[in-house]
């Protein structure tokens, strides 16, 4: 158990503090509000802002569950055989145990990322590098190694996720 300096330490995220807790995964921002060390493990919690055309194949987690609020932007939720068109100011929650895939419908969207138990955020943090400003970043030019892939593909494996790539 922390001492309560380190529990009072994570109770409250300052702005000046938001840079160090921000990363560039990809071409998308995430900023690190909770995770899952801080909390005990109980929950994540992100502030996301991802760019139309780099959302993330079909996939499904085995331990843990995502909860949306849409700050800005609108997106489609696909589980299943169900579509959720969001929008800025609705909440979409994900289930454990149930594909899915979000696409963008605008150019960007922005929102409030809930995970539960927390633990997966890791993939997030350890496949970015960090933010040098609180917006996103260029749009990479090349495309990653093969290795990159296969680190990510072994994490995700770890972390109970497994992912359905688009033929």
């Amino acid at each position: 158990m922390n001492n309560l300096a380190e529990i009072i330490k994570n109770l409250h995220v300052r702005e000046e503090d938001l840079l160090k807790r921000s990363r560039w995964y990809g071409p998308n921002f995430f900023t690190f509000l909770a995770t899952a060390e801080e909390t005990n493990g109980a929950f994540a919690v992100l502030k996301c802002k991802l760019r139309r055309g780099f959302e993330p194949p079909k996939h499904v987690h085995s331990k843990e569950e995502e909860s949306y609020v849409i700050l800005d932007g609108e997106i489609i939720y696909e589980l299943e055989d169900k579509s959720i068109h969001a929008k800025a100011g609705d909440y979409v929650h994900l289930p454990r145990n149930i594909s899915h895939k979000f696409r963008l419908i605008s150019e960007t969207v922005t929102f409030i990322l809930i995970i539960t138990p927390g633990g997966f955020e890791q993939l997030f943090w350890e496949f970015s590098r960090p933010a040098e400003y609180m917006d996103l970043p260029p749009v990479p030019t090349a495309k990653p190694p093969k290795e990159f892939f296969e680190a990510m593909e072994r994490l995700n494996e770890k972390l109970g996720v497994t992912m359905f790539p688009e033929l």
